[in-house]
């Protein structure tokens, strides 16, 4: 129904000949261990063998692409994001940096601007898959808000933290995004810690086309460093004994303690796609693998349709948190509701009512792993057509905004 609704806006938009209300850029946030558009010669995040980015702007949309520290934390992440599409020296901000022990401004990132002239005047649509989601909420608490630099309660002197730049965005769309946590990152690192679930990836990928981008953490890979050297002193470094990481940011008291600060902006458009690739056993409650999981995310999915975790102040998740895709919880994907301020206004988007700001629109639950909904594991023809129609559709919504 919800995949018929949107097909139905894309015809009655082609039919009435309406001309776009903006032509603001949308910019693609990618999740964790995700790449940019160069990294992985063939491979797109967005798309896979697909490329959805020149699908697009073959449509005639603008789009830009960036490429974040696959394992940092939202807020890392949100300030690269800024500084690709703005330009300029990155600057993760002195007070930050200090508590974190991090270089403030590394050196070989400073970048010309993808998308230099962006301003209040010029904003921009901010469409974040999976943790992609949350990095886009941190952006906009970013802009939005002014940071002092120390102890002194001076502002910080970077473009970003030490000035308000409200009206800077116009609309956050998220996709499959852990927004109260994934209960898959509270029941593996009680198992493991967080850096020995990136071996399975470290025996999968080369250095030579993938970086875990953490210059400022001191540790990028040395010339003539193996890689298996360099994975131990990544393993190895303090910055997991912080919150400063990906492995915080997505687990549920992670999410919780984000959800206090990052609130909805009632001047701005809110989007949600939700996926789910489990069902229900009747027999025991629990939720397991569909068929159309891929087999990868089995494991995955079987631990997180059938355990709870600690959610702090003494509560836990319900049977309400089995269904997934895989890799995030349904539940988590449709709006923020962890937090001291509750649950933030959501309604299921509709063609017959306008759009409105400050409220979450929920664009319905597909039936698809957490990888198909950006083009992996996908041989079907008409899936990937699927695809690229619900994509396309989304920006002429997006387009359509005023």
């Amino acid at each position: 129904m919800n995949q018929v609704r949107i097909k139905f806006i894309y015809f009655l938009l082609l039919v009435c000949g309406l001309h776009a209300a903006n032509t603001d850029p949308i910019v693609l946030i990618h999740g964790f261990l995700g790449w940019g558009r160069e990294e992985i010669s063939g491979t797109y995040y967005w798309g896979g063998q697909h490329d959805i980015e020149q699908y697009l702007r073959n449509k005639g949309y603008r789009v830009i692409t960036v490429s974040l520290g696959p394992i940092s934390s939202s807020y890392d992440c949100a300030v690269e994001t800024f500084y690709q599409i703005k330009g300029g020296q990155l600057d993760y901000g002195q007070a930050h940096s200090k508590k974190y022990n991090l270089l403030r401004r590394p050196e070989g990132k400073k970048y010309e601007g993808m998308y230099p002239e962006w301003d209040e005047n010029h904003p921009v649509h901010l469409m974040g898959y999976s943790f992609g989601g949350v990095t886009s909420r941190m952006l906009l608490y970013l802009l939005n808000n002014t940071f002092e630099n120390d102890s002194t309660g001076s502002l910080d002197k970077s473009v970003l933290l030490g000035n308000s730049l409200p009206g800077w965005v116009s609309s956050i769309t998220t996709m499959s995004t852990p927004h109260n946590g994934a209960t898959i990152s509270n029941i593996v690192t009680d198992i493991f810690p967080f850096t020995d679930n990136l071996l399975p990836v470290a025996n999968m990928i080369s250095s030579s086309y993938y970086d875990f981008d953490l210059d400022h953490w001191g540790i990028s890979q040395k010339e003539n460093e193996s890689w298996p050297d360099y994975f131990m002193r990544l393993k190895n470094h303090t910055a997991w004994e912080t919150k400063n990481n990906v492995g915080w940011d997505s687990n549920i008291q992670g999410a919780k303690e984000l959800n206090d600060i990052l609130t909805i902006d009632s001047s701005l458009y809110y989007f949600s796609y939700s996926t789910t690739a489990s069902v229900l056993d009747p027999v025991t409650g629990y939720h397991i693998p569909d068929k159309h999981l891929s087999w990868t995310n089995y494991p995955l999915c079987w631990f997180m349709g059938r355990n709870v975790v600690d959610m702090g102040g003494g509560q836990t998740t319900d049977s309400t948190w089995f269904e997934n895709d895989g890799t995030v919880n349904t539940i988590s994907m449709i709006r923020p509701f962890t937090g001291k301020n509750g649950p933030e206004p959501m309604k299921i988007f509709s063609n017959s009512e306008p759009v409105e700001t400050g409220i979450w629109h929920f664009m319905g639950k597909y039936q698809q792993d957490h990888k198909n909904f950006i083009g992996f594991f996908l041989d079907d023809k008409n899936m990937v057509t699927e695809m690229m129609n619900r994509y396309e559709n989304h920006a002429r919504i997006l387009y359509s905004l005023p």
